[in-house]
């Protein structure tokens, strides 16, 4: 096994087993190499993966950050808690095979998380995030866990965790690496606060939040709009892509939130159906986010040439939400395929081999 890289420690737990240790039986194809967890704010998720690609085991889903720490006042409480749930995800693996190396991102790294790990500032090449990880100690060994990223403007962005699934939608994606080297990609991750992420090569050059799906629910569960809407059976593209045409339609003056009040008027004067408007105002919403990021992001391409660009926008996330926002951008000629699959393993596998958390997979076996 590769040799654990030299980081930052922090050094909650001095005892633990030494992690350079050789350990047999994480030894040969196929074996246990790497524990890799993605813990965020609201679930945490454990994997054992090797350096040949398969997920060997999944744990049961853990509790996010924020139920870890409730209640807890004390910084020494919070790290022994989250030690307890790791141990509760993890400790039967480590059990069987006590020098696997551990390696987590998300909001774990956190000033509310298990330790507060330094943003990297951007441009930040994704490969060397590997370089940049902290060890928290625990009784069964060093935690690695990855940076998250940082862009410093007058009004500043931030990501823990998103980094690490746009390494592997950039590692799963069809396409050729010179093309988005040369050219850029910008990769989109629908969710609560969905990021528009451009990339040259694998350097995140610049980033923006959007909190575009929280503000929907807060419209839909909490405002007036949501007085006259009755939750449909099946979701109703018709009424989103509705709600889509309107936003690009609308006058800019006035905006998503002058556009927003007709999901009352229209369901006021019988041409919305009650059924309909939760879609309609995700359209709108989703239209709104997608025509500004369109003109702004997608108008110039990495070297901010007029009407170049980029290669490509890549969606990243729940299917239905990424469906959205493939037909939002289809409405401005904009073409994004959908990057399946489990990406962030592929990323958290791709900064281990590379911190020399995991030894590379033998020729024949990748």
């Amino acid at each position: 096994m590769s040799h654990t890289p030299s980081v930052p420690q922090l050094s909650f737990d001095p005892t633990g087993p030494d992690p350079s240790t050789p350990d047999p039986s994480a030894a040969g194809p196929g074996a246990s190499r790497l524990v890799a967890l993605d813990w965020g704010t609201t679930s945490a998720r454990a994997y054992l993966l090797d350096s040949t690609g398969p997920v060997l085991d999944t744990a049961p889903a853990g509790r996010g950050i924020l139920a870890v720490t409730d209640g807890l006042a004390t910084a020494q409480d919070r790290r022994a808690a989250f030690e307890e749930e790791f141990e509760r995800m993890c400790g039967p693996w480590l059990e069987a095979h006590p020098s696997v190396p551990v390696l987590a991102s998300g909001m774990v790294g956190s000033n509310q998380g298990w330790a507060d790990v330094p943003y990297q500032r951007l441009p930040q090449d994704l490969g060397a995030l590997a370089g940049a990880l902290t060890a928290i100690s625990t009784r069964r060994g060093p935690v690695h866990v990855v940076p998250g990223l940082l862009t410093d403007g007058e009004l500043p962005q931030v990501m823990r965790g998103e980094e690490t699934q746009i390494l592997g939608v950039l590692e799963s994606a069809q396409g050729d690496a010179d093309t988005r080297e040369q050219h850029g990609t910008v990769v989109v991750l629908p969710g609560t606060h969905t990021k528009w992420v451009r990339v040259e090569g694998r350097r995140v050059l610049d980033f923006l939040t959007v909190m575009t799906g929280e503000v929907y629910g807060l419209v839909t569960r909490h405002s007036i709009l949501g007085r006259l809407a009755r939750r449909p059976d099946a979701p109703d593209l018709e009424a989103f892509d509705r709600g889509v045409r309107t936003s690009l339609s609308a006058d800019p003056g006035g905006g998503i939130l002058a556009t927003l009040f007709s999901a009352r008027t229209l369901p006021l004067t019988g041409r919305l159906a009650a059924e309909q408007v939760d879609d309609y105002i995700s359209g709108l919403m989703i239209g709104a986010e997608v025509a500004s990021c369109v003109r702004d992001w997608l108008a110039a391409g990495s070297g901010g040439s007029p009407g170049d660009r980029p290669a490509e926008v890549l969606l990243c996330g729940e299917p239905e939400l990424c469906r959205r926002y493939q037909r939002a951008l289809h409405q401005l000629g904009v073409d994004a395929p959908v990057v399946g699959g489990d990406v962030v393993t592929h990323g958290l596998r791709s900064i281990a081999l590379a911190a020399g958390l995991l030894d590379p997979p033998a020729k024949g076996t990748a």
